[in-house]
């Protein structure tokens, strides 16, 4: 029988071989992770801290008295969250079938935000060096929002950032 010491080496021995085949951190440091989603038919990407859950859409109840991109408010988990069309407050023409999206949920000075989409498309990654200096051609009202793309086998990805949408001024005026 092997003295439980030398039992320990034999696993820290055994480990350190399989741990010599999976990625180092290294190799990771100049990864972009980010989100994949759609408004409309644009597909966009937003930076994976910025989001902090997805969900289908929920049971919510109308909000009186508020601008028409405001789909209302639902309970999740015991907290309420607000729900904006996002499509409906950048372009002014919403989901038609608001059962369809998905919501991003993202934090703003502490409070959650649902921000319903077309439909999210899942993790995204991209090396620094897909970054494309020169940004797609987007709509106008998309613009604003957009402050990098990255580019990969012809395709352009912009990234929307919640961070920009979040301190206009027109988002944190929801009342009529």
């Amino acid at each position: 029988m092997t003295a439980p010491f030398q039992q320990l080496l034999d696993i820290e021995e055994k480990s350190l071989a399989c741990a010599s085949a999976l990625p180092d951190l290294a190799s990771h440091k100049d990864e972009w992770q980010g989100i994949g989603f759609k408004l409309g038919d644009v597909e966009l990407l937003s930076l994976m801290g910025e989001v902090k859950e997805i969900l289908d859409i929920p049971e919510y109840t109308r909000v009186p008295g508020v601008k028409p991109w405001v789909v209302g408010i639902a309970n999740v988990r015991g907290s309420l969250l607000p729900l904006i069309d996002l499509r409906s407050f950048i372009t002014g023409s919403g989901l038609k079938n608001k059962k369809e999206g998905r919501v991003l949920v993202v934090n703003y000075k502490g409070m959650n935000t649902g921000l319903i989409v077309d439909d999210v498309q899942g993790m995204r990654y991209f090396q620094k060096s897909e970054q494309a200096y020169e940004l797609p051609e987007i709509s106008s009202q998309l613009k604003p929002y957009i402050k990098k793309a990255f580019q990969r086998d012809g395709h352009y990805w912009p990234v929307f950032s919640f961070n920009a949408l979040k301190e206009d001024e027109r988002f944190l005026y929801a009342s009529l």
